[in-house]
């Protein structure tokens, strides 16, 4: 057994170890994990390899056990001493010759064991085993390397290392993440963007409590790019340093801000090495949120090598009082700042395209009506009340819910009609429904009654959910003196699969980027027998769930229904996936999409869809889009069909033609959308290759069976009769 003190070289001896990684697992794990990818990059130039680095995560109590391993060099004894043990702060990670790693202060992975507890690495090399621990004691970091000994096969099971390879652990009893946490933090983390990324890794996060075995990775956000340049920067003696430079805009709003922002230019060294994220003074801009990119700085190892302090010793960035890091800086300051003014003249454009109040009050209605069709015919919603085609039932005393009683279940929505006449319940009337039972959810608990309601007899609709089955209560709608009652009996879960078999439940979920959330599937084990087993897949590799194959068991169920948990996480902001359970001809579907972080939800949003929203782009590829984010209809309105109507600003909106093309586009789009919904969340569609058909002839039946309410809704009705009378003349 070899001991002793680890010297600190003269030149970083302000670095401090406690500093760079202040007790944080995530920090710790993000450093050992570089450093199993810079011993796999060093491995490359000689070397074909699998490039595998698994993160090992055990809680045992409160202290949680944290490991790093990886198939790549190894270390003999000698490797340790000079790799971990050398001079804090020298130049050990092979840069200096040339090596294409990212360590060049030759203390990361140094750094990570020492600050935290129980800090060791065991190694193979050549046939050989070294096992070494390194601590702190005061401000002195110790070190203790046993002697090599023969990696015996019991030492390969021990630590499942076949070949060379390496694996670092530490403790941590404070601050000790949960293991969704841990998948979130280090999937996301911008250090790691590059290895995350890179094909030629396979990064896995193994749960050593259940024997799970995760991937993690990450995907860029969509978007559209905005600059691809190339300059160069001039600094002392140095050759000229060539910048490539790439922004993009995402087509949602992005996280700017800590460790685990997708949004920032991502800055790179020309081997990918990640050297910061920012957008500079940029970085709290609004009109800078949408951004995201890379800019490549070639000859940047140079400054390194001749210890220009062009890095925060705290290794989070580039250093901005630098004067090779503040000339970069003025640079991308200088194309982020016509990006931002282009920017500001988009929303400019947009609040001058703001449509008029009359204009506004066709579109509310419009799209109260639209709302109201899609909560009707998506599958996920159940229609209770009359067919909205069939005349209205005129209700007693004005003001009637119906059906006056319903069974439902779990995982779905109903939907009951309240029937008011206009001549009794007057306009501006406000509408309260409420629920006897908290396990019974009403979605929609308040209306107000408005001329744009119609006159006479016009129908509400009150949308409910119910939470858990077993349970019964009673909504009731009150307004004014008057109110009406419906009693709701939520019935078991198997009623929810006498037909389906199986369901997911919830049939959709929202994600954020490598944070899994759980879903169930239900199984209905008097169609889908115990022995069997469901096959689940995702149509999107970005998403995934946690398990892709469930053997039912009949004594997992309860009243005949097996509740299976799962768990379902995406890479990257803006992917989308249908995750498919499968058994024969039994089917369920779960539809999973990711957002960012920032991205909220219009609190005006009281439906499937809001009002339209135009599109300046200069070179669409298409006339209309949606966005399940904010509801939002967009108008592509350079789209050359387009523009001939409404103008380059929307100067011709208040024309006929421009409403009746305008109408034409919101009604196609938003009836194409919730066939989508209806077929997606229907479970009927068996074959992915059938849905595009199925979708277009729902959407023709919903143009066919709404699409005129939906016109006169849009379209000025003086500009139509004055039309006819022109013509007529």
């Amino acid at each position: 057994m070899e001991k002793g003190t680890i010297k600190a070289d003269d030149r970083h001896i302000a670095r401090s170890i406690r500093a760079a990684i202040q007790g944080n697992v995530i920090r710790a794990l993000v450093e050992l994990i570089t450093n199993s990818d810079d011993s796999y990059i060093r491995l490359e130039d000689t070397h074909r390899v699998k490039g595998t680095i698994e993160i090992l995560y055990k809680k045992k109590n409160y202290v949680g056990i944290f490991s790093v391993r990886d198939s790549a060099e190894g270390m003999s004894k000698d490797d340790v001493k000079t790799k971990f043990v050398a001079k804090y702060g020298s130049a050990t990670s092979g840069m200096q010759i040339g090596k294409k790693v990212r360590g060049f202060f030759g203390q990361g992975a140094t750094d990570a064991l020492a600050s935290m507890k129980n800090g060791k690495i065991f190694t193979f090399k050549d046939g050989q085993f070294v096992e070494c621990r390194i601590f702190m004691v005061g401000n002195k970091t110790i070190y203790e390397i046993a002697d090599s000994i023969s990696a015996t096969s019991k030492l390969r099971k021990k630590y499942k290392i076949d070949n060379n390879g390496t694996i670092a652990c530490f403790e941590a009893e404070r601050g000790v993440p949960r293991i969704s946490r841990l998948q979130e933090e280090l999937g996301s983390n911008y250090l790691l963007r590059k290895i995350m990324t890179n094909q030629k890794r396979k990064v896995f996060l193994l749960d050593e409590n259940s024997g799970e075995r995760r991937p993690l990775g990450y995907q860029m956000p969509k978007g559209k790019e905005l600059i691809a340049d190339e300059f160069t920067i001039s600094y002392g003696q140095y050759e000229d340093f060539p910048i490539n430079i790439s922004i993009w805009r995402s087509e949602n709003e992005l996280t700017q801000t800590g460790d685990n922002r997708d949004g920032g230019l991502l800055l790179l060294d020309n081997e990918n090495t990640v050297l910061g994220i920012s957008l500079f003074k940029y970085d709290n801009e609004p009109l800078a949120s949408h951004f995201f990119g890379e800019v490549k700085i070639r000859n940047f190892r140079e400054l390194l090598k001749n210890e220009e302090p062009v890095l925060r010793s705290d290794r989070t960035g580039i250093d901005p009082h630098h004067e090779f890091c503040i000339i970069l800086t003025l640079e991308i300051e200088k194309r982020l700042e016509k990006l931002v003014k282009d920017e500001k003249l988009r929303k400019q454009k947009e609040s001058q395209s703001k449509i008029d109040r009359e204009a506004a009050r066709r579109y509310k209605k419009a799209f109260n009506i639209l709302n109201e069709i899609a909560e009707i015919e998506a599958q996920s919603v159940v229609n209770l009340g009359q067919d909205p085609t069939d005349n209205i039932e005129e209700p007693p005393d004005g003001f009637c819910l119906y059906p006056s009683s319903a069974q439902i279940t779990v995982a779905k929505r109903y939907v009951f009609q309240l029937h008011i006449n206009t001549d009794i319940v007057r306009y501006g009337s406000i509408i309260k429904v409420s629920s006897s039972n908290s396990k019974i959810r009403v979605i929609t608990p308040e209306h107000r009654i408005t001329s744009e309601d119609g006159v006479g007899i016009v129908r509400k609709y009150i949308t409910v959910e119910g939470i858990e089955p077993n349970v019964e209560g009673i909504i009731q709608a009150t307004t004014g003196n008057r109110q009406s009652q419906a009693k709701i009996i939520v019935v078991p879960e198997k009623e929810l699969l006498m037909e389906e078999g199986m369901v997911f439940q919830p049939e959709s979920l929202t994600l954020r980027p490598n944070k899994p959330r759980k879903v169930f599937l239900l199984v209905y084990i008097k169609m889908i027998e115990g022995g069997n087993k469901i096959k689940i897949t995702s149509d999107n590799n970005s998403i995934h769930i946690s398990r892709d194959e469930i053997k039912v068991n009949e004594a997992d169920a309860k009243r005949h229904v097996a509740k299976y948990e799962l768990e379902v996480w995406g890479e990257g902001a803006g992917q989308n996936a249908v995750i498919t359970a499968e058994h024969e001809t039994y089917i369920a579907l779960l539809d999973a999409r990711v957002k960012s972080k920032k991205d909220k939800p219009d609190k005006g949003r009281k439906g499937m869809f809001n009002e339209p929203e135009p599109n300046y782009d200069s070179r669409p590829l298409q006339r209309t889009s949606y966005s399940t984010e904010t509801g939002k209809v967009i108008i592509y309105v350079n789209f050359p069909s387009v523009k001939h109507y409404i103008g380059d600003t929307c100067q011709y909106m208040k024309t006929l033609p421009a409403q009746v093309l305008v109408a034409d586009l919101i009604a196609e789009r938003c009836f194409l959308e919730i066939a989508r919904r209806k077929v997606e969340s229907s479970g009927v569609v068996l074959r992915p290759a059938a849905k595009p058909d199925r979708i277009q002839r729902d959407a023709q039946e919903l143009s066919l069976k709404y699409g005129k309410e939906v016109h006169e809704a849009l379209v000025d009705r003086n500009m139509i009769e004055e039309s006819r009378n022109g013509n007529e003349s």
